[in-house]
């Protein structure tokens, strides 16, 4: 007699479910991907969804086709073409199924005998990655859990090497340290700060520009204003791009001055650091290769599924600093070993992310990214000369990559904040587009990331019929 155990560990039961699930996001792909007219968003109250799969699952041995019907029926959707807003990719859909490798196998690889194919397959992505970027062969890094963890662990290895004590055995005491940032860095920047235990001392901010760039000018004053106050400034941390506007910092500017009041100098290219891999959009990153530490994350313009970020240290040896312990039960050698991975990551058990990169990378190399970057970006530019030729919108700034900004204004006298959130939140609720909104110097903007390569001028144009449709009744 089988039991329970039996069923579910079933080889045939799995081949059934696996055969019918491909089948399904096959089809939902082919027309979610070319039928702009359905619905790309759904508005739940979040209580009454709760409450229906509550009772979903208090009656229980719903089958596995309806579940995931009803995921598939209800969630956002990445892969139409007028989902426009945040920066999350539309992954490639092969990386899908290196998900699924990963999580049958279920091989932790911060250790390497847990993972070994994975651990080789992630040193060979960071040493592409770190070629890319104009390091030299010194350079190394891993891969670990997002952008907001990445950046975390390059600044904690960054105060580890600065200071003047080791931080990790005897803490940072009375001492007040900062890092040097733009108004427009992610708020991650300042959230990693306040771990570490700096408050509200720890963040320098650093005027942008009219582009919404750092202004390098400014540089000087603040850093003497901090050190007046008796704040030490550690390093200077650079956006490549904002997250708001995606306005590309200058790194050539900012590496200069860090290298000039030798302070540490990071990137953070959770975004933009894509553009590595564009002949045509490389200039942006420019002085990117003087970083002492970068984070890219290859589940946003490079289509990987979340999360896979890779941090690079420009002298490798400082990937070992961030975490100076050691766990005598899995390792023995206090060397510096690249393959045992945990010494260097937060994650202890850590996903077998290469996999979602290196297959790609064998599969189409990387001409494939420069040609997703290049579309994408170009769309953006395009999508900014379509506002520009409209009356009755305005654009926040000429963007850089494929963030834009926009706003609209209508001819009567309105507030023009409460009538773009109206118009942005009317726009949703109807399911059509999907945008976001972000507020610069106290405007609201209407704020799209195109980060589908099914869209194309024609949805451009289509958002903007129907925005200033709806502004009529609003």
């Amino acid at each position: 007699m089988s039991s329970l155990i039996d069923k579910a560990y079933s080889a045939e039961n799995f081949r059934e479910k696996a055969h019918k699930l491909v089948d399904q996001l096959a089809d939902y792909l082919s027309v979610i991907q070319q039928d702009s007219k359905s619905s790309v968003f759904k508005r739940f109250d979040p209580d009454l969804l709760f409450e229906e799969y509550r009772t979903r699952i208090e009656k229980q041995g719903e089958s596995f086709a309806n579940v995931t019907e009803s995921v598939l029926a209800d969630s956002i959707h990445l892969h139409h073409p007028n989902f426009m807003g945040h920066q999350v990719s539309p992954v490639l859909p092969e990386t899908a199924l290196s998900e699924l490798l990963s999580a049958i196998m279920n091989n932790g690889v911060g250790v390497y005998e847990m993972g070994s194919p994975t651990v080789a397959m992630e040193r060979v992505v960071i040493k592409q990655l770190a070629k890319q970027l104009g390091f030299d062969k010194e350079a190394d890094g891993f891969l670990t859990s997002g952008g907001t963890l990445g950046n975390l662990t390059a600044l904690l290895a960054a105060r580890q090497i600065m200071t003047e004590t080791d931080v990790w055995e005897q803490g940072t005491g009375k001492k007040q340290y900062a890092f040097m940032v733009s108004e427009q860095a992610h708020y991650c920047i300042d959230r990693a700060v306040r771990i570490m235990g700096w408050g509200n001392d720890g963040i320098v901010e650093v005027p942008v520009d009219d582009q919404f760039k750092m202004d390098p000018s400014q540089l000087e004053q603040k850093f003497q204003e901090a050190k007046d106050r008796g704040i030490q400034i550690l390093g200077v941390v650079g956006s490549a791009c904002s997250t708001a506007t995606g306005a590309f910092d200058p790194l050539d500017e900012i590496a200069a001055f860090c290298q000039k009041k030798k302070l540490w100098f990071h990137v953070d290219a959770a975004h933009g650091g894509g553009a590595a891999y564009s002949s045509k959009y490389k200039h942006l990153l420019k002085g990117i290769e003087q970083a002492d530490s970068v984070i890219v994350d290859f589940h946003k313009m490079l289509m990987a599924p979340a999360l896979v970020t890779g941090v690079l240290f420009k002298k490798g040896d400082h990937s070992y600093q961030t975490f100076a312990q050691r766990a005598k039960y899995l390792w023995d050698q206090e060397d510096k070993e690249w393959y045992n991975l945990g010494k260097r990551t937060f994650e202890c058990t850590k996903d077998m992310m290469a996999l979602k990169v290196y297959l790609v990378l064998q599969e189409y190399g990387t001409e494939l990214w420069e040609e997703i970057v290049n579309r994408l970006f170009g769309l953006g530019t395009s999508f900014a000369k379509l506002i520009s030729e409209r009356d009755g919108f305005e654009l926040a700034t000429n963007p850089q990559c494929n963030i834009v900004c926009f706003r609209h204004i209508p001819k009567d006298d309105r507030d023009l904040n409460i009538h773009n959130r109206r118009l942005r939140e009317t726009l949703i609720n109807e399911g059509k587009f999907f945008i976001v909104q972000t507020e610069l110097n106290g405007k609201v903007y209407l704020r799209t990331t195109l980060m589908n390569v099914k869209s194309a001028r024609e949805h451009l144009s289509a958002l903007l019929n129907r925005l200033e449709e709806l502004s009529q009744n609003i």
